[in-house]
């Protein structure tokens, strides 16, 4: 009886915190018209659909990723599907795990217009038990994540700084569910996303004074190339799909991902994602800073007893679906 109320309970907490997820927000950048956003890893995937909505609400970009023929095609597809002028897209090529390369990148795109807001986007990931992944597959994980997100921040904001306290503008980092909850079998890419939820909390903090907004956002799974990387055959995916609720043919569209970005990026909004589970997991998981309002605050703390009592309960299942899949393995083997 106990378990049901507790479960009841959550069930209530969790409508109650869709709903105040899903409130309207009261803008800070009043349209993406004119503006000019600049997104790295848009050669396809998130990034490319992101270009296609900016562009789409008036907005000149600038796209920007490391293989030149992907970034023409990029150009041409985003010319046919919004039948916009070429002259509102600029492409940079430039690696983001290279500091000069994309310091580079964002210089020159801002001498070209003003950058209103940077959309942080490149990403991958090397699926597989962290002993049995090659190191060079690690290290190329961080400094793509990680490092490739705060080179191109370092290079923009002194720049965006220069014009801010007249033009509100945004940094868009594109973090994952990820940076709440682990994804299993990538330990590594799960490092990376909840290192960028701490860079995040710090820099919107930073930035409070220059008018500048951070927004962290959080998708699941999202129907992109990253997907193959995430996903290995056999007793791994098994558990992806029973630990992370690893699902491809559920997983969310890019362009639903882009529209949540932008919407976080005009609203001013620090912690969004499009995932269902992303309320649940937010309030196991924000940490000291509290919520944008009282109202959120006080939902919050209402739906964290029962959630932290039902992960409790799942730390059982979820030691014992991974001892049993060992055991099986090694019973496969002998």
């Amino acid at each position: 009886m106990a378990v049901i109320v507790t479960c009841i309970g959550a069930a209530l907490a969790g409508l109650l915190l869709v709903r105040i997820f899903s409130a309207k927000k009261n803008r800070v950048i009043m349209t993406l018209d004119q503006k000019h956003i600049f997104i790295t890893g848009a050669s396809s995937g998130i990034g490319l659909a992101t270009a296609k909505q900016a562009l789409l609400e008036g907005a000149f970009v600038t796209i920007s990723a490391r293989n030149p023929a992907k970034l023409s095609q990029a150009v041409d597809e985003l010319v046919k599907d919004t039948n916009c002028n070429k002259e509102k897209i600029r492409l940079q090529v430039a690696d983001v795990s290279h500091r000069e390369s994309i310091t580079s990148a964002v210089q020159e795109s801002f001498k070209w217009k003003p950058i209103d807001v940077l959309i942080c986007n490149a990403g991958v990931t090397r699926g597989g038990y962290f002993d049995e992944v090659p190191i060079e597959d690690q290290e190329m994980t961080v400094n793509t994540n990680l490092l490739g997100t705060m080179y191109p921040i370092h290079a923009a904001l002194p720049l965006m700084k220069q014009r801010s306290y007249d033009h509100p503008s945004s940094v868009a980092i594109i973090g994952s569910v990820a940076s709440l909850f682990m994804l299993y079998g990538n330990s590594v890419y799960t490092a990376t996303k909840y290192a960028l939820k701490g860079f995040a909390e710090c820099l919107r903090l930073e930035l409070l004074p220059y008018n500048i907004y951070v927004n962290l956002i959080c998708p699941g799974f999202v129907k992109t190339a990253l997907l193959d990387d995430v996903e290995r055959k056999g007793e791994l995916q098994d558990l992806l799909k029973k630990l992370s609720l690893y699902d491809r043919n559920r997983a969310d569209s890019p362009e639903s991902v882009a529209r949540c970005t932008l919407a976080a990026v005009k609203s001013g909004a620090f912690l969004v994602s499009s995932s269902s589970i992303f309320p649940y997991l937010v309030t196991l998981s924000r940490g000291f800073l509290p919520p944008p309002s009282f109202l959120r605050t006080l939902l919050e703390a209402v739906g964290f007893f029962p959630l932290r009592l039902l992960s409790f309960m799942a730390a059982s299942d979820i030691r014992k679906v991974i001892l049993q899949a060992h055991e099986s393995k090694t019973t496969r083997k002998e």
